[in-house]
């Protein structure tokens, strides 16, 4: 069983439907409470997982906000070079292929690791990153929610736990992606999605989980069935509701 794991934040998109809302700050820097999107996703990470490693990935289109991010960092002593800038990628999964071009030591690294994206806040995790710990070898594994909306990718799974299938938009059950995707190790990760985005340039989780079950690789699920455990914030409609959830 690995000891610790790396988190990984994909928040590179452009983010633009909140920009034709109106604002000009990036949606994670957004205010929420007393603090940002970004502060809370943070810290209910931490939560969940307090000894593990946090790594980010921004827009370089996000460099002036830098001192924001940078003094939300120090409140986790995350170190501020655990913060880099890349250009607009298609995807979450592109974005999270680029953490091994930014940083050479998960090219070294062991143990598994996680990506989360910033539409969502997570909160009691727990299972979620202790099972992440103790997967087998070349296994992945998948956090849901209950939901309903066909905005979201949901997954298909049996008795056993075992995920039979993925897919965006088509409603498969009421188990919906939270954008919270774990992996046994980082050269697992490495070796797969290296080929599939060769393949697949446009190509998100959803995809590659896909092409991960038609190679027989094994997925796990942690469906977080309390739906106070999970807040969505993908569109301004959804922030806006969500407010009042901080007060």
């Amino acid at each position: 069983m690995n000891n610790n794991s790396r988190i990984i934040l994909t928040m590179a998109g452009k983010y633009e439907r909140f920009r034709l809302f109106g604002n000009k700050v990036p949606k994670y820097l957004m205010p929420l409470g007393k603090a940002t999107v970004l502060w809370h996703v943070i810290h209910e990470l931490k939560q969940s997982s307090p000894n593990d490693e946090f790594y980010l990935l921004a827009n370089d289109a996000d460099r002036d906000f830098k001192p924001i991010i940078a003094s939300i960092l120090s409140d986790f002593s995350i170190p501020s070079e655990n913060l880099a800038y890349i250009s607009d990628t298609a995807s979450q999964l592109h974005t999270a292929f680029d953490i091994f071009n930014n940083f050479e030591n998960f090219h070294e690294f062991t143990g598994p690791i996680a990506f989360s994206n910033i539409d969502t806040i997570l909160k009691n995790r727990d299972d979620f990153f202790s099972s992440l710990k103790s997967l087998q070898d070349q296994v992945c594994l998948i956090d849901t929610f209950t939901a309903n909306s066909h905005n979201y990718s949901y997954i298909l799974k049996s008795e056993d736990n075992q995920v039979r299938d993925v897919s965006d938009h088509i409603k498969l059950s009421e188990m919906a992606c939270s954008g919270l995707y774990g992996f046994s190790s980082a050269s697992f990760f490495y070796n797969y999605v290296t080929d599939f985005l060769q393949e697949n340039t446009d190509a998100g989780f959803s995809f590659f989980y896909k092409s991960l079950l038609n190679n027989n690789i094994e997925i796990l699920n942690n469906n977080n069935v309390d739906t106070r455990n999970t807040v969505v914030l993908g569109t301004p409609e959804e922030y806006i509701t969500s407010l009042h959830k901080f007060i």
